[in-house]
């Protein structure tokens, strides 16, 4: 089976708004089976006979929601890159001693920099020091031209430089979460990211994870592995009881193919394509 095979599939599940993983699957596999019969022919001749081609759905538990670390971004600014650097590094300690108040690991990320120019003057711009007398002596027309020269006078560097690091830290136990986020805040925190409590897409959540748009609840390949490693026994245990049936014995694998991963909260799934060779 080739890629357009599970381009097909997925393309299928996402129109059903309303189905569950489990329900995934049921679509999945036989339009996965029907791409397959198209080239099963050449693909006997050229992996030496017939075969057995299945599909299964494997599942490995998702991490525990503490171990999904919480992400907060530190930006220290000044007029040079120094400036911002002993910002950033000011606030940081803040956060570090919170982290180590409340036992948890903390890890920082690499710094990024940016530079912004403002516009040389605004309405909030500083303005030098006008010369009310030779404004009194020359009425309205002397007026506007003190008040132009001070604005061009005015100091016009607005650079600014940024020093921006992301920095994850461990959740602690929910009886202490609380104190912990206030403790952020006291720390000058404003910018925190808990990915547990991010948009919810309900009945879609699956599919938004298949489309690799829920980062925040990827479980990492270990686990997706374990899941994957599921659904090959699954796949093996169903070809088994069919050759079984068949009065034939099942072979070894020709054939496998990740159709789809998602999660439906608890379990990361993956549904796999399995191809068997038969023994005789």
């Amino acid at each position: 089976m080739n890629r357009t095979a599970v381009v097909a599939a997925a393309a299928l599940v996402l129109a059903m708004p309303g189905a569950a993983p489990a329900a995934a699957q049921d679509f999945v596999g036989p339009v996965a089976a029907a791409v397959d019969q198209f080239g099963q022919g050449m693909a006997e001749s050229m992996t030496g006979g017939p075969g057995l081609f299945v599909t299964a759905q494997g599942e490995a538990a998702m991490p525990a929601a503490s171990a999904v670390p919480m992400t907060i971004t530190i930006k220290g600014t000044g007029k040079t890159a120094v400036e911002a650097v002993a910002d950033r590094n000011a606030q940081l300690e803040r956060v570090r001693g919170v982290a180590n108040r409340f036992d948890v690991a903390i890890d920082v990320g690499a710094t990024n920099y940016s530079i912004a120019e403002a516009d040389a003057w605004t309405m909030d711009s500083p303005m030098a020091d006008v010369d009310w007398s030779a404004i009194e002596a020359g009425g309205e027309t002397n007026s506007d031209a003190a008040m132009v020269a001070a604005a061009v006078d005015a100091p016009g560097d607005t650079r600014t430089v940024t020093a921006s690091v992301q920095v994850k830290l461990d959740r602690p136990n929910e009886s202490r979460l609380p104190g912990f986020v206030d403790a952020l805040v006291e720390a000058g925190v404003t910018n925190l990211d808990d990915s547990l409590n991010g948009v919810n897409f309900g009945a879609m959540a699956p599919f938004i994870s298949l489309l690799g748009l829920d980062g925040g609840r990827d479980p990492g390949e270990a686990v997706w592995n374990q899941a994957s490693a599921d659904g090959v026994r699954k796949a093996r245990a169903q070809a088994e009881t069919i050759a079984e049936a068949s009065g034939r014995r099942l072979g070894p694998v020709r054939y496998v193919s990740v159709l789809m991963r998602s999660h439906d909260g608890e379990n990361a799934l993956v549904s796999v394509a399995v191809r068997f060779g038969f023994e005789d």
